[in-house]
This record gives C-alpha cells, sequence and structure tokens, in this order.
C-alpha cells in the first residue's frame, strides 16, 4: 500500500457546497429568475390556465437540464464564467506553427503531406 501524498487529499473547500434542489445556489436563483420572467409572460400571453400549463412546462424545461449539468461537479459553472471573461482562455489565441513532416529523401510541409 502507498503512502497517500497529503497536498493531494481532497479538502473540506471543495466539498462545502450549498446546493439546493441539486443546484448551486447562484445557478438556482438565475434559473429562478428566467422561471418567474417567462410564466409570467406566459400567463400575460396565454391567460391564466394556458399560462399555468405552458408555465409548469418552461419550468421543467430549464430546470431539469441544469440539474442534469450540475450533477456531478456543482462548481463546473465558474470554469465557465472564468474562460469567457479571460481571453487566454480561449481560441483565438492560438498560433499556428509550420509543421514538417521527414520523409525518407525529403521534408514536406504538413499541408502538401495531407493532401497525398
Amino acid at each position: 500500500m502507498t503512502p497517500s501524498n497529503p497536498k493531494l487529499k481532497n479538502t473540506t473547500v471543495l466539498d462545502k457546497h450549498s446546493l439546493i434542489i441539486g443546484l448551486p445556489v447562484e445557478i438556482l436563483a438565475i434559473t429562478a429568475l428566467f422561471s418567474v420572467f417567462g410564466v409570467g409572460l406566459l400567463i400575460s400571453l396565454g391567460g391564466l390556465f394556458w399560462g399555468l400549463i405552458l408555465g409548469s412546462l418552461w419550468i421543467t424545461l430549464l430546470f431539469m437540464p441544469m440539474r442534469a449539468l450540475h450533477k456531478h461537479d456543482p462548481q463546473a459553472w465558474k470554469v465557465w464564467i472564468n474562460t469567457l471573461q479571460h481571453a487566454s482562455l480561449s481560441p483565438q489565441t492560438i498560433i499556428k506553427k509550420d509543421i514538417r513532416i521527414m520523409q525518407k529523401h525529403r521534408v514536406t510541409p504538413f499541408t502538401l503531406w495531407r493532401k497525398k
């Protein structure tokens, strides 16, 4: 049995999540806001009966995917927020490099080698 590295142990900070119905509080608040405004709009457009029926479908349409997305990693949304805010994490910063393929008697650029 190998001794465990104390630097690799899971800390309590990573285990402390404030979840309500399986969603982080921040995601729950945003989803609830969209739900309330959507139900209000549906009630104002379709009347009380149809608005409540379509509103319940709208709430299900919003909450079920959110719960499925955050089921295994409740803090993953923070990574997506940071990716959107920092340009260094985006694909626009990729630098194209000249790739050469070495063959027996010559060196071929990758674009020409790929066409063969």
